[in-house]
Order: C-alpha cells, then structure tokens, then sequence
C-alpha cells in the first residue's frame, strides 16, 4: 500500500467530495432494447444496489466487464470506487477495471472519434472532471503499467490519449450544458 502524502489524500478527498451528490442508481444497465442477458451484463446487474464504498478489488475482478454496459447514472456513480481503490493501493488495484476504465478513454483526437461510451460522461459536473483528470496524472506516475508500459518510463500514447480524450469530453459537456441554458 502507498503511504498516504498529503497529495495523495487531497486527490482521495478530492474524488470523494466531487462524486458525493451521486446517489445509488435505481437501474445500473439499460435494459431497454436488449434481446438476451449474457454474462457481461450479468456484472454489471450484480452492482444494482451496492454502496460504491462496500465494492472491493476483488468485486472489481469479478465483474470487471459490467462497467461498460453501466446506464450514465451507475458509471458516475461506481467509477470512484475504481480510483480510490487504486489510489489506496496501487499495486494491488482492480486492474481490469483500470484498465477497461482507461481502455473507454483511449480514442484519437476529435469529438467523431470519442466512441461508444461518450454520452455517460455528459452529466459529469466540472468538479467530476477534474477529480478524474487529476486521477489520470497520479495514475500515470503511481500505477505501474496502466498506461501500456510501465508508467516510470513517461506517459506514453494511452495516457495522452486518455487524458486529450478526457478533456475533449469535459469541453463538449460544458459547451452541451451552455446550449442546453440557452434554449
């Protein structure tokens, strides 16, 4: 576990208090539209109801794949339980779920190019954003390997794209929320 610096508590404290409005989503996958329930969703149904404080590493392990069939509600609601974690003990994070997590935000530059899971990012208030994007930083300094290679030889390619993508999204809500007011 990493001893915890003034630094890496104000991140923990940072995260917790920009997520704290979530309330526990009533639905964590969209049901609407789909023919069959597979195993894959089935992860993401087994957090309906859950605290994300009571999610464990080896929650995460088991139900990694549930976090890319998450309603908007339960990926802004579950996704700090992934930060803290890793925060709290880099070494021994739930690395799937980084890493599926990381995987979502690795796209190439441009709005046409943000990918499937974009729109769950849209209601994220500015404060969420930027938690997450000073999570990405820690990330890339504290988390071995998350960023497709060890993250002591340099950000890399994931991690920029990762965080360019990141931005791109916080910029694209907020310009969202200001058409949205002027209507």
């Amino acid at each position: 576990m990493l001893s915890e610096s003034p630094a890496t508590k104000q991140l923990l404290k940072r995260i917790e208090r920009a997520f704290a409005h979530r309330r526990i989503p009533a639905e964590v996958v969209v049901m609407e539209g789909r023919l069959q329930v597979d195993s894959d969703i089935e992860d993401g149904l087994w957090f309906q109801g859950k605290d994300w404080r009571e999610i464990s590493k080896e929650d995460w392990e088991q139900h990694y794949c549930g976090l890319s069939y998450f309603s908007a509600e339960a990926f802004a609601y579950y996704l700090p339980s992934i930060l803290i974690l890793t925060i709290r003990d880099p070494r021994n994070s739930p690395d799937l779920a980084v890493d599926s997590f990381v995987w979502q935000l690795d796209s190439s530059p441009g709005v046409e190019n943000l990918g499937p899971f974009s729109d769950r990012y849209f209601e994220f208030t500015d404060d969420e954003f930027e938690a997450v994007k000073e999570w990405l930083l820690w990330a890339c300094e504290n988390k071995p390997g998350v960023f497709y290679g060890r993250a002591v030889n340099g950000p890399g390619d994931g991690f920029g794209r990762a965080f360019d993508s990141l931005d791109l999204l916080h910029k694209e809500a907020v310009k969202r929320r200001a058409s949205e007011l002027e209507m």
